[in-house]
């Protein structure tokens, strides 16, 4: 390999690293590495900005209209903290009221609201595992 193309390989090389670092530090900023929890809202700073929030949708809080599904998440560390959410894409079959949730939205402080874009559901119980039953012992001959 020549001087000239082993120079093009690494200038090459160099860019699409380049667009790969930024790639993954703008998803990052958009959606977060994981998800907060309701009570880091108060901060202030997610004002505005796109947020992942955990958290358990509170019994009686759920409300559908024409512009989607309105309800209201509490944090799932036990603190009192609750956020409204407002989304109108599909629901998932497993969301009910007390059942842990992730949002994908962006958040508006002044009015309390995460306006989501995704939404998630997670179910503990419906994914343990169930007791297989005990094995019949082979009959004796």
């Amino acid at each position: 390999m020549n001087k000239k193309s082993r120079t093009r390989l690494l200038i090459a090389t160099g860019v699409i690293v380049v667009v790969f670092v930024i790639g993954v530090v703008f998803l990052i900023q958009k959606q977060g590495a994981y998800y907060r929890q309701v009570s880091d809202l108060t901060t202030g700073q997610y004002d505005g900005k796109n947020v992942k929030v955990g958290g358990k949708v509170l019994d009686g809080t759920i409300n559908r209209d024409s512009s989607g599904v309105h309800f209201t998440i509490q944090d799932l560390t036990g603190k009192s903290q609750t956020v409204k959410v407002t989304y109108s894409g599909q629901m998932p079959n497993t969301f009910n009221s007390g059942v842990d949730v992730v949002v994908i939205g962006k958040y508006a402080s002044t009015a309390g609201v995460i306006n989501a874009d995704q939404l998630q559901t997670k179910c503990p119980s419906k994914y343990k595992g169930q007791a297989s039953p005990a094995p019949t012992p082979p009959s004796a001959q």
